[in-house]
């Protein structure tokens, strides 16, 4: 790159040097000739070759002679009489005047857009480095090579008054606009993405040839008719085969065709007016606005930062679009929200609901996404959930100023909707649970087809009826899911961490279905928390525990039914909603050890195994401390009630101890019995310091082998014929009590099992 002042300073020192010297001698030497390369402005090289006579005019009639005529370092993109014609015709102009005439505006865009900031030589326009520039290095320059692919003009439209929201308020303000960026396509672009450079590019520009070869570019709609950059005293110049039409933002394109009216009237549902920085301030004299979006991509905004300097950011990022068409939404919203469903126009959809709609019409990668590459299955959502379109079936292609638009005409239900999550986005019943998932950012997650999953789908009702209650509640601010407090009497918005709980105490991973005979235990998300599915009626263990308490009189499980994708599993699993009048919970409140040390109500199932605890001098304060520690899960094997009562003479230090018929046990135990006894009973507790617990035991669980307990025996688990057995060693096994199906009682430190005899 040479600048004009440079080049100037050079030769008056040069001539300087040399002003006794005579006219004659400095004729006659070659070495003081100008060089070859040194062939004037961009003006004076364009006016020189004779065929650019309208660009010249065009430049003149828009006011930007004085730059490229001038000392301003440029890059300049140059259409010859013959491009100017033709582009002058296809819009319906006789010249350059008569477009002045009737559009001066037009033609000052699109002769700004020729005109390139800063100097870039070939290289430059093939694999411009932002951050290293010139001191790159052969291994820097492979990094993201050709992705910088957009360059500043001095294309712009006028600042306008625009109507929008301002602090919620609507307002008429001059909005701001920066100037367009013109893509630059290398073939190290395609390179670099590993796709095929002609193919790609022509599915965009299906009017233009692609005539970058294996070490050019293209620059949006033209070829570049070049082998080299023509080297100009104030930067650069190329020769294009055609005009380059300036191109608009997505919003702008979107917006001027009618067909994505309803699209882009959801997406400015989102509409903001934002101050622009204070230079722009500063520079125009007043206060102006740029238009923004919320927590929706800026497709509005020319630029992705409103800094000049920021080119990491400006040259590269690219919004990449799949826009559904008025028709499209339209035979979407028919056949996914049925009347029944609460949702009877778009108008009435939940704005969390357009927020993923919206969202989901975003590809993750912020450089242009290629046909190619989505034929690959190389490109997700923003929400990283797959990009389900088929590029030769979209109708509309169009590369923008700030990234690329599929224009679809037809749509299937993006990946969120059709997942396990899609009851609570189709249906009004399930509102309330759509914002518990989005609190809790579980929504990608269980939108993923790469795992099964099951979920139970709650109602509004099952939020209004909690304990503590929930609501979703609307305010200028937007809609919150609000959980009631009993301590300041209030309802206060419901945090992440809770509302993750709940998902996941409401989901199962790598689940097909819940079966409608038989037994089945279900691990939910929540560790060591079940779902517990007996003939076609559930419940979880947090509520399965409520049988233990002596005033229990209810029965736990409910009934459950599916809720399909129109009589259809969703696309990674089922879903369910059930019908307890509350939310299935986590296991709270008392742990499973301070249970078994405070059991003196005779009618708990372990209230004699209880008694022996104390007996044995293993009860302090409310626990177990020679025994248990925090921190740590037990698996304990409790013997009912009925099978110490009839074996209590055999149990280790219990000669001596009689059992009435109440279950009340009597008798004193001498030290040494005393010691005996707690000795035995250790061996029932087997503890995750010592073992490496995953589960609890139940039909079908991991939960198999041998175990270390907290006293000197092995505890051997198995299972046979559906039923749990536990035994020390090679002894003979004892088997879990069937009348809870040999279900585990699961609290937050452990689970109990009871058996129907004592472990020999």
């Amino acid at each position: 790159m040479t600048n004009k002042n440079s080049l100037r300073t050079m030769l008056c020192i040069l001539l300087a040097s040399i002003l006794a010297m005579s006219c004659h001698d400095i004729a006659d030497d070659d070495h003081y000739k100008s060089p070859d390369w040194l062939k004037g402005n961009a003006w004076e090289v364009l006016e020189s070759e004779g065929n650019h006579s309208m660009f010249l005019k065009a430049i003149e009639l828009s006011g930007y002679k004085p730059i490229v005529n001038g000392q301003s370092v440029m890059t300049v993109m140059a259409p010859d009489d013959g491009a100017w014609q033709s582009f002058l015709q296809r819009r319906g102009y006789s010249s350059v005047e008569d477009m002045q005439a009737k559009a001066p505006q037009e033609l000052r865009k699109t002769v700004g857009y020729h005109l390139m900031y800063y100097a870039y030589d070939w290289q430059k326009m093939v694999n411009f480095r932002p951050t290293e520039g010139d001191g790159a290095t052969e291994e820097q320059k492979q990094v993201n090579a050709g992705l910088y692919y957009k360059h500043r003009t001095r294309s712009a439209d006028d600042m306008e008054q625009v109507r929008g929201r301002l602090n919620g308020v609507d307002t008429t303000v001059t909005v701001y606009h920066f100037e367009r960026y013109l893509p630059v396509l290398s073939h190290m672009m395609f390179a670099t993405k590993g796709i095929d450079a002609k193919s790609n590019y022509e599915y965009f520009f299906p009017g233009s040839e692609w005539g970058g070869g294996t070490r050019g570019f293209n620059v949006s709609n033209a070829s570049v008719l070049d082998e080299d950059a023509v080297v100009t005293d104030n930067g650069y110049l190329y020769h294009v085969n055609q005009v380059v039409s300036p191109l608009e933002t997505i919003h702008a394109t979107l917006k001027d065709n009618p067909n994505y009216s309803d699209f882009i009237s959801l997406y400015d549902t989102y509409a903001e007016l934002t101050p622009a920085s204070e230079d722009i301030n500063t520079s125009v004299g007043k206060v102006v606005y740029t238009i923004s979006h919320g927590a929706l991509p800026d497709i509005a905004c020319e630029w992705p930062v409103s800094s000049w300097s920021a080119m990491e950011q400006l040259d590269r990022v690219a919004y990449n679009i799949f826009a559904p068409s008025n028709q499209a939404i339209s035979r979407f919203f028919t056949n996914y929200w049925k009347p029944e469903s609460g949702y009877r126009s778009l108008a009435d959809l939940d704005p969390l609901i357009l927020q993923y709609f919206i969202m989901q019409s975003f590809a993750d990668e912020t450089t242009p996404v290629f046909p190619e590459e989505i034929e690959k299955g190389l490109v997700q959502t923003a929400y990283g959930t797959p990009v389900n379109i088929n590029p030769a079936n979209v109708d509309d292609r169009l590369f923008c100023e700030n990234g690329i638009v599929y224009g679809m005409n037809d749509m299937e239900a993006p990946a969120i909707f059709s997942s396990v999550v899609g009851p609570a986005f189709r249906d009004t019943t399930y509102q309330c649970f759509m914002y518990a998932l989005d609190k809790s950012e579980l929504v990608l997650s269980l939108a993923s087809d790469k795992s099964q999953f099951v979920t139970l789908v709650p109602s509004n009702y099952q939020f209004n009826h909690n304990e503590p209650q929930m609501r979703l509640n609307t305010t200028t601010a937007g809609r919150f899911l609000e959980v009631y407090s009993d301590v300041d009497g209030n309802f206060a918005n419901m945090g992440s961490g809770q509302a993750r709980s709940i998902v996941n105490m409401h989901t199962a991973s790598n689940l097909s279905e819940l079966r409608t005979t038989g037994v089945q235990v279900v691990e939910t998300n929540t560790a060591f928390n079940y779902w517990y599915v007996v003939d076609g009626r559930i419940t979880t263990s947090a509520l399965f525990n409520e049988q233990l308490n002596p005033s229990y009189q209810g029965n736990p499980f409910v009934g459950f039914h599916e809720v399909s994708n129109n009589g259809m599993p969703w696309s990674n699993g089922r879903a369910y909603a059930y019908d307890y009048d509350k939310l299935f919970a986590e296991a709270s409140g008392d742990g499973l050890t301070h249970r078994l040390a405070v059991g003196n109500d005779r009618n708990y199932e372990y209230y004699l195994f209880a008694q022996l605890l104390q007996k044995a001098g293993l009860v302090q304060n409310g626990g177990l401390p020679s025994i248990t520690s925090d921190d740590t899960r037990y698996i304990v094997f409790v013997p009912t009630n009925e099978a110490i009562k009839n074996s209590i003479a055999s149990i280790p230090g219990c000669g001596s101890l009689q059992v009435a018929d109440d279950y009340t046990l009597s008798g004193t135990l001498s030290t040494t019995n005393k010691t005996l006894l707690a000795n035995y009973l250790r061996n029932y507790f087997v503890s995750s310091l010592m073992n490496t617990i995953t589960s609890y035991p139940y039909p079908g669980s991991a939960c198999k082998g041998t175990f270390n307990t907290m006293g000197t025996e092995k505890m051997v688990i198995s299972e046979s014929a559906g039923r749990i057995y536990a035994a020390f060693g090679d002894n003979q096994p004892v088997g879990v009590t069937e009348k809870y199906h040999c279900l585990p009682f699961a609290f937050s430190d452990g689970c109990m099992q009871l058996i129907d005899g004592i472990i020999p």
